[in-house]
């Protein structure tokens, strides 16, 4: 048996409502799934919607502590693209559904799923940074402006892939409008497509 936690208790509800949809998962499935009983789920959890209002730091934790892929390239703006494409990537992962549901969570009451974590904006922001000096980015304007601008440009994108019920043409446009708030120069303007599709 393993060891009970609130991350197991997580992982669950997860996997649970990936393969049935949020309104199709109870309180009941994933107490049985977990073999537990209703108050220890309580005890752990608190609420189905506790459980899927961290989405982005398991992300987020491994995009800052992860760094092979800031080391393969020497491109500052293909490292921006790779912060994104992983963002992208585990979205897609949990499904339009889930999503959906962390962002209705949000709307009824401000549960910050959606604020800017410091560890991941600190390193946009040296990015950013870099990819001035090297000209690969020709907007001069403050990276700590042009991270905030691109982090909510980022959400936007995602709320309409979840009102599309998932289409990814939602996250290339994303990329085009990367590349125009920030101008990347023209050689560089089709890197993303490497990231787009994997």
């Amino acid at each position: 048996m393993k060891q009970l936690s609130k991350e197991t208790i997580r992982n669950t509800t997860i996997e649970l409502i990936r393969k049935r949809g949020y309104q199709n998962v109870t309180i009941n499935d994933i107490c049985d799934a977990c073999d537990i009983t209703k108050p220890t789920f309580y005890k752990y959890a608190g609420s189905k919607d506790d459980l899927i209002l961290d989405l982005y730091d398991t992300t987020i934790k491994e995009l800052v502590t992860d760094p092979y892929q800031f080391i393969a390239t020497d491109s500052s703006l293909e490292q921006l693209l790779y912060i994104f494409s992983k963002l992208i990537a585990d979205t897609m992962s949990f499904g339009s559904d889930l999503f959906s549901q962390m962002i209705i969570s949000n709307l009824k009451d401000n549960r910050h799923s959606f604020d800017m974590r410091d560890s991941l904006t600190k390193m946009c922001e040296l990015i950013i940074r870099k990819a001035q000096e090297k000209g690969e980015i020709r907007n001069t304007n403050s990276p700590a402006i042009l991270y905030n601008a691109l982090a909510h440009l980022f959400t936007g994108h995602e709320v309409k892939w979840c009102i599309n019920k998932g289409s990814s043409k939602d996250f290339e446009e994303f990329f085009l409008g990367l590349n125009a708030m920030l101008d990347v120069r023209e050689d560089l303007q089709d890197l993303y497509k490497k990231y787009i599709n994997n």
